[in-house]
């Protein structure tokens, strides 16, 4: 429960190798769903399992590495273009730093799932497996 839900963005980041990806942006809610947004990118959160209830503002979302896959384009409830910046194999999985925009991103895969370096891909993951925290207090949303 700690791994996967952390109280907070300390605990969060402290747990995890690589670190999870951290990424500042807004809560923001249109029509009834609410969303993360940062630079022209919009996160759906209609599966996310907020802790209480939120409020328009300055957020933090979280991501571990490993909940970020590479996409065949079905089945994600957010799926994006990101630009291969470094693949580091490490045995059995490869580490792959991704940029999303001006974000950076890490995604854990198995070697076998492994693109090169300058590579567009598709990435999707589901935003249940994510964590918000407030940006001022870090606390967990």
């Amino acid at each position: 429960a700690i791994y996967n839900r952390p109280v907070n963005r300390f605990v969060a980041g402290f747990l995890g190798s690589p670190a999870m990806n951290f990424v500042d942006g807004r809560l923001e809610k249109a029509g009834g769903d609410w969303h993360f947004a940062v630079e022209d990118v919009r996160i759906p959160l209609a599966t996310y399992a907020f802790e209480k209830e939120p409020a328009p503002g300055p957020a933090v979302f979280g991501i571990r590495p490993e909940h970020v896959a590479f996409n065949s384009g079905t089945g994600w409830p957010f799926t994006a273009t990101a630009n291969v910046e470094v693949v580091e194999p490490m045995g059995s999985d490869t580490l792959v730093w991704l940029k999303l925009g001006q974000q950076n991103f890490t995604v854990r895969v198995t070697s076998e799932r492994t693109p090169k370096n300058g590579d567009a891909v598709s990435i999707g993951f589901d935003p249940l497996r994510a964590s918000l925290f407030n940006a001022q207090t870090g606390d967990r949303i």
